[in-house]
């Protein structure tokens, strides 16, 4: 059975696309675009992708749910403060990247999934948009 995906331009993060599924249970194939993505999963919690040089498999289970920020080629690395090729072909703990500051970003996610609507979303892009600023 398949899942729902839909997705949805972002102000405040030029050529920011966000996202939302909620899994059928199946395998994805998800294409390379050279972008790379912050992602919250109600499986792994909030995750970067980088840019893949080839088509990732990922696998959900039945219900589970994402909501993702994809940020254009050139743009996740201010965002993310490190070189996209250190992500080349990989997932990421947010964690990893930026230590206890994810902390308080997966708090804010997770109380925004609470809230009706897509304040989850907004809540990646104010991150994005706040470190695009501080980059800037």
């Amino acid at each position: 059975m398949g899942g729902v995906y839909r997705e949805w331009k972002v102000a405040g993060v030029p050529g920011g696309v966000l996202w939302s599924s909620v899994s059928g249970g199946s395998e994805t194939r998800v294409l390379p675009d050279g972008c790379l993505d912050l992602l919250w999963s109600s499986r792994s919690g909030l995750l970067v992708a980088g840019p893949d040089r080839t088509a990732h498999l990922s696998r959900s289970a039945p219900g589970d749910r994402w909501i993702g920020l994809r940020l254009p080629p050139g743009t996740g690395p201010a965002v993310f403060g490190v070189p996209a090729e250190e992500l080349r072909d990989r997932r990421v703990s947010l964690a990893d990247l930026w230590g206890r500051a994810a902390a308080e970003v997966t708090e804010r996610v997770e109380a925004a999934l609470a809230a009706p609507g897509d304040e989850a979303a907004g809540v990646l892009t104010r991150v994005a948009r706040d470190r695009l600023r501080a980059a800037g």
